[in-house]
């Protein structure tokens, strides 16, 4: 049906609402050019008339057609492994929830505990067994694994693809801040740097700048107290002997009555070799500074009864182990100095009678 005409004194304030025009209510009854400009006397409609009516169901349309726009899309969610650049390996076990990516990495957490892994060619395929992974290509493997606030970096030499991998536990930070680097086993908690030296080979290795510290020592209020330095050709140990950390100087007596009554001895070591030296407690009783420890003392440890797993912490324990006295052989050069000079003293005496 076609409208002739739409004046002002046809449509009062508000006649025509939203609530009054239904849906459907003007539909394609009106075609295309049925109103037009010839029909519609100049400000016959004007917006004062039609603002409540149709502004209002235009900002509805208009604030749901934005609000769907932005909504936000539903995140996949996967059943299965999943694989980036490659269809993931076929064998990853059962409990494993893997992302594998390119040629040899993967991302993955077991669905039976709290802990995840990043890995290197390598796929789990035994659970929580460390025997049981193996490696995706014909190459080195590693991973890096977080489990019960523990950090373990484990490596592993060259394998064939999908041989087993043996693997080696390179460094690990336990749940209270200590690092061990290289054990072979969980070693006891009064340490916060360990280090195991691989069979034949060094420690630590320290290339330090000729006349600098390589190492610093410091005490609990963070004063200096030692520090060892490399130059060209040598090394000295320095500990700290300014005469600015001292007081009360005085010379030493009766040296040479001291050192009578030291002990030197030959003797084997239990673990193997034949040195000269002396004997903890007998030295402490003539320079008690060269010695530390107490005679027959002990102390607790902690040992690994049962090793990690991936999904089980190890399982610690507590013995009591003997705690070994030591000897600084420092300390005693200047009573022995001291009883030079004194034999020096007598010597003169003798010779000038």
């Amino acid at each position: 049906m076609a409208i002739s005409k739409i004046n002002t004194s046809s449509l009062t304030d508000n006649s025509v609402t939203a609530g009054k025009i239904v849906a459907g209510a003007v539909d394609a009854d009106i075609a295309a050019g049925s109103i037009d400009t010839a029909q519609l006397a100049n400000d016959a409609v004007t917006a004062d008339k039609l603002a409540n009516a149709i502004n209002t169901t235009i900002a509805a349309k208009a604030t749901n057609t934005a609000v769907a726009a932005k909504a936000p899309i539903a995140s996949p969610v996967f059943t299965g492994n999943v694989g980036i650049g490659v269809t993931p390996e076929t064998d990853w076990h059962s409990s494993i929830d893997a992302l594998q990516i390119g040629a040899g990495a993967s991302i993955y957490g077991d669905t039976t505990a709290t802990g995840n892994q990043i890995s290197s060619n390598a796929r789990a395929t035994a659970g929580s067994a460390l025997s049981g992974y193996k490696y995706i290509a014909t190459d080195k493997a590693s991973t890096y694994q977080q489990y019960d606030g523990q950090h373990n970096f484990r490596v592993a030499a060259s394998g064939s693809a999908d041989a087993a991998i043996t693997w080696t536990t390179g460094m690990f930070i336990t749940n209270t801040g200590q690092v061990a680097i290289g054990p072979a086993t969980a070693v006891g908690n009064n340490y916060i740097l360990n280090l195991k030296a691989k069979a034949a080979q060094s420690t630590v290795k320290l290339q330090s700048i000729n006349g600098y510290d390589a190492i610093d020592f410091h005490n609990t209020a963070g004063q200096q107290c030692g520090f060892i330095r490399s130059n060209a050709s040598s090394v000295a140990y320095n500990t700290s002997s300014d005469y600015r950390l001292k007081e009360n100087v005085t010379p030493i007596s009766g040296a040479t009555a001291a050192v009578k009554l030291l002990k030197p001895c030959n003797f084997d070591w239990i673990a193997g070799g034949n040195v000269n030296g002396f004997i903890a407690h007998e030295l402490a009783d003539v320079v008690p500074e060269a010695v530390s420890g107490t005679k027959d003392a002990m102390m607790d440890e902690q040992y690994e009864v049962t090793a990690a797993t991936d999904t089980e912490a190890a399982v610690m324990g507590t013995r009591s182990v003997p705690s070994m006295q030591g000897i600084d052989q420092s300390k005693i050069i200047p009573i022995l100095t001291a009883t030079i000079q004194e034999l020096i003293t007598r010597i003169e005496a003798l010779e000038s009678a």
